[in-house]
């Protein structure tokens, strides 16, 4: 029964709005996270993604909610800099 809930419960976005990945993308978060780390806090902000959002892009400044972004960037810089 728990098992079915959760699988029912992940499947809610494709039964509403199709087979579309929307924001809890792990790859976007992932190439979002590595950008930031790459590029720095500006650069972040004006950042236009043709990669989401195909075949219009989305402009990442205005479209995220960035704290699990600069959260993983804190701890990867935290962690570097203690030599792990």
């Amino acid at each position: 029964a728990v098992a079915y809930s959760a699988y029912d419960i992940r499947l809610h976005a494709i039964r509403d709005y199709g087979r579309v990945i929307h924001e809890f993308d792990p790859w976007f978060n992932f190439r979002a996270t590595q950008y930031l780390a790459d590029n720095g806090w500006s650069k972040f902000f004006k950042w236009f993604d043709y990669m989401s959002w195909y075949p219009l892009g989305r402009p990442i400044g205005t479209t995220i909610y960035p704290g699990m972004q600069i959260t993983a960037v804190a701890i990867w810089r935290g962690l570097k800099a203690t030599g792990l």
